[in-house]
């Protein structure tokens, strides 16, 4: 019965964001407890408070392109609108073009944070000086958690396709130089 339910709910999934959740059904058939445990780390980790929306929303897609070439940014990208992020917002940032501060704060702090890379430090203060530890908190939360699909993805060996993103019925070819940051 829990197996059904499982699957029904995935299937919805797969239907919502028309994506292929099949690692997930994986997951699922191998170990219930398995699943319900990355479910559980997955829905703790999000987070809707102690930073603005779309700084959130921009740590998640930032977190999904450090490990992912389109499907699970595709995702990040659709919840970030069904939040009520502007799509020109999302286009800006995979396209690497400016947006709003809050947005673009998000955003490079989440792919500093996972990339490791040498700006994280001011990155971390401004974050910290405009939202306080929670929020940096919040945004670090939100990279973590959009990551964990593409690398339990990859872990099963499904991570095979690349596509480009669609926001607002146009296809976003994402900047190199925002994927390799």
């Amino acid at each position: 019965m829990i197996g059904y339910l499982l699957h029904k709910y995935l299937s919805a999934f797969e239907r919502r964001y028309s994506y292929d959740a099949t690692y997930l059904h994986e997951l699922a058939d191998m170990s219930p407890r398995d699943f319900y445990r990355f479910a559980k780390v997955q829905m703790a980790l999000q987070s809707k408070h102690h930073a603005p929306r779309d700084a959130l929303q921009a740590a998640a897609i930032g977190g999904a392109l450090v490990e992912d070439c389109g499907p699970c940014v595709q995702i990040a990208s659709d919840r970030a609108v069904e939040a009520g992020m502007s799509s020109e917002t999302i286009k800006a940032l995979l396209s690497g073009q400016p947006t709003n501060a809050d947005a673009q704060l998000g955003f490079d702090y989440s792919r500093a944070l996972l990339n490791g890379s040498e700006n994280l430090d001011d990155l971390r203060a401004a974050v910290e000086a405009r939202w306080g530890k929670r929020g940096l908190i919040a945004l670090t939360f939100m990279a973590m958690a959009a990551r964990n699909f593409p690398v339990l993805k990859r872990a099963l060996g499904h991570a095979k396709t690349c596509k480009r993103v669609r926001v607002g019925g146009t296809d976003i070819a994402v900047a190199q130089d925002v994927k390799a940051a």
